[in-house]
């Protein structure tokens, strides 16, 4: 890292900044905003646990039909 003068205040900053820290004056374009991309949304939506989702509902409609099933049984033999 070095550093380098500001055009227009003349002062000290850093070759990285984006822009000058006393004056205000931009020199670089700041990197876009733009982090996620086709190739790593599955990744990130895996470490996030997006992808539980799917296991999570198959128990819970598994566990209502256990429940209907158990108490159609009870039903059916108490009458």
């Amino acid at each position: 890292m070095s550093l380098i003068d500001c055009p227009e205040c003349s002062a000290k900053i850093s070759d990285k900044a984006y822009s000058c820290p006393h004056c205000g004056n931009p020199f670089r374009e700041p990197p876009s905003g733009r982090y996620f991309s086709e190739k790593n949304i599955g990744q990130i939506a895996g470490v996030t646990g997006v992808w539980l989702t799917a296991p999570w509902l198959a128990r819970m409609v598994f566990g209502v039909v256990a429940v209907i099933a158990i108490a159609a049984v009870f039903i059916v033999r108490s009458s």
